[in-house]
């Protein structure tokens, strides 16, 4: 696959990791973002051409071109990272196509991962607002094994309107400092046209932020995983509120996607871990089909900065526990533990399959 291959629902996800919300006003032909990337603004004039594959600021700032003009708009990055941030994020092969008079570059060694600085996530005005949602015991969560109690630990709350559950994310040096709302649409029908976990809508404000600087849970358990030396390293908010509700002691955060950022890498580095335990979702349905082989490399690649620095290890379902697209949490602690105890070491994990 290459980056002009990307879907529409791809490209949502990207721009939600870089932290622009889609509008739900978008359609088949159009996705509209906020304009909070291109140039700082807060309205939904960036449109997203699915048939050109091509984005248009249709504000002050003008901007037009590809994904990679964008980023590199944005980031000010040169050609070549733009490009590298996008094929890491997908996992698309870094293999170069020679054209006749080209060479290939040497790659230039990325900066210590230790030596990197992070950016604080501003407040976002009215931070409190999920406080006006109720907090109540929530009959599709308690099916997920996530506990009344663990709910109000974490500051869950509901919305009865939207049939939406409210997520408050708190900035990693800062606990009680709320940087965004997320909610899970628990109606099939959102969920299938705007994702199962998007930014909170309220009063036409959207209360997005840029995950890639963030660790959901962090606030909560961030002296368990530094007691322990250990952090369990999942996709979703969900797997964090139930570890809580199966243990005390709760070592785990989320990185809400599949994109594990360096700065949420340097953060967990900082707390002094000596293990980090990858516990991504089960993302193939048959062991060494093409899903097991692309998810394994791609987990691969996330942990290459690192494995020098870190012992890294990964929960990989060889057995079958696990259905199509579970987090290693979903079946229980019995069945967790299990995963847990059978742990692959990232050098081992390597030589599974290539």
């Amino acid at each position: 696959m290459e980056i002009k291959d990307l879907t529409n629902e791809q490209v949502i996800n990207f721009m939600e990791y870089l932290g622009s919300d889609l509008s739900p006003k978008s359609n088949d032909r159009q996705l509209i973002f906020n304009t909070c990337l291109c140039h700082n603004g807060d309205s939904y004039k960036l449109f997203y051409y699915t048939e050109s594959k091509t984005f248009h600021c249709y504000s002050s700032c003008g901007h037009i071109g590809s994904l990679i003009d964008l980023l590199i708009h944005i980031n000010k990055y040169d050609f070549k990272d733009a490009v590298n941030e996008i094929k890491n994020f997908f996992g698309i092969s870094n293999q170069p196509m020679l054209r006749k008079g080209f060479r290939i570059k040497k790659k230039l060694k990325q900066d210590d991962i230790r030596d990197i600085q992070i950016e604080l996530l501003p407040t976002s005005k009215k931070p409190y607002v999920y406080k006006i949602f109720q907090q109540i015991p929530i009959e599709e969560w308690e099916r997920e094994n996530i506990s009344f109690e663990v709910l109000k630990t974490y500051q869950i709350h509901y919305n009865p309107y939207e049939n939406q559950i409210v997520i408050p994310h708190f900035c990693w040096h800062d606990k009680d400092r709320p940087v965004g709302i997320r909610v899970r649409n628990l109606d099939e029908d959102k969920a299938k046209s705007f994702g199962k976990y998007i930014p909170l809508w309220y009063d036409s404000k959207c209360y997005n932020h840029r995950l890639s600087l963030n660790l959901y849970g962090l606030n909560i358990n961030e002296q368990a995983i530094k007691k322990r030396k250990k952090v369990i390293v999942f996709e979703g908010e969900k797997s964090v509120l139930q570890m809580a509700t199966m243990y005390k002691n709760n070592p785990s955060v989320a990185i809400c996607g599949s994109n594990f950022s360096r700065e949420q890498k340097k953060i967990l580095l900082d707390l002094g871990i000596e293990e980090l335990i990858i516990a991504f979702d089960r993302q193939f349905k048959t062991k060494g089909d093409e899903e097991y082989i692309a998810w394994k490399n791609k987990i691969s690649k996330l942990v290459q900065d690192i494995k020098d620095v870190v012992s890294i290890s990964v929960i990989w379902d060889e057995d079958n526990l696990l259905d199509y697209k579970d987090s290693p949490s979903d079946k229980g602690k019995k069945i967790f533990e299990k995963l847990l105890k059978n742990r692959v070491n990232i050098i081992q994990f390597e030589g599974v399959i290539k």
